[in-house]
């Protein structure tokens, strides 16, 4: 593998990377970039009729529910102008879907409740607010937890 980089004052920023065929490891790749150009990045949503900008670390998680997209901070509900399809592809990398009507930003996760079969509770840090993940989502949801659990420990 090499890395190149080629700067211009002239030319357009572009990233391209180059795989002989999909892989996992051109898949991290290509989310460390997605992750490294959105941090500290934020989303439009809205509350009483009123748009806030809020930072995409701010989010515990994104459900849908009665034709609707609503953002759960710690301290407040939003109405998100996006589908679930959409936000999973805004996005950065610490959030992950944990079942049809739910996105979670696993950096929040403070606890894990798995029952032997069906749904599991997903708890939050610092603040009563739970949702649930559905069995099926379950390894991808593990999987993102340790994942980030590296990228945090590589960080540091």
């Amino acid at each position: 593998m090499h890395i190149r980089f080629e700067f211009s004052e002239q030319a357009e920023e572009e990233i391209v990377i180059r795989c002989r065929a999909p892989s996992e490891r051109c898949q991290r790749i290509m989310n460390a970039i997605e992750s490294a150009l959105s941090e500290g990045s934020a989303i439009r949503l809205t509350r009483d009729n009123t748009d806030y900008i809020v930072a995409h670390s701010d989010i515990l998680y994104f459900e849908s529910g009665d034709n609707h997209v609503y953002a759960h901070t710690k301290a407040a509900l939003y109405t998100a102008p996006y589908t679930l399809s959409n936000l999973e592809h805004l996005l950065p990398i610490s959030f992950v879907r944990v079942s049809k009507s739910c996105i979670v930003n696993v950096m929040h996760i403070g606890r894990l409740r798995r029952e032997l079969v069906g749904n599991g509770e997903i708890g939050f840090t610092d603040c009563e607010k739970m949702t649930y993940f559905s069995c099926s989502y379950y390894k991808r949801l593990y999987e993102k937890i340790q994942e980030m659990r590296l990228h945090h420990y590589e960080k540091q």
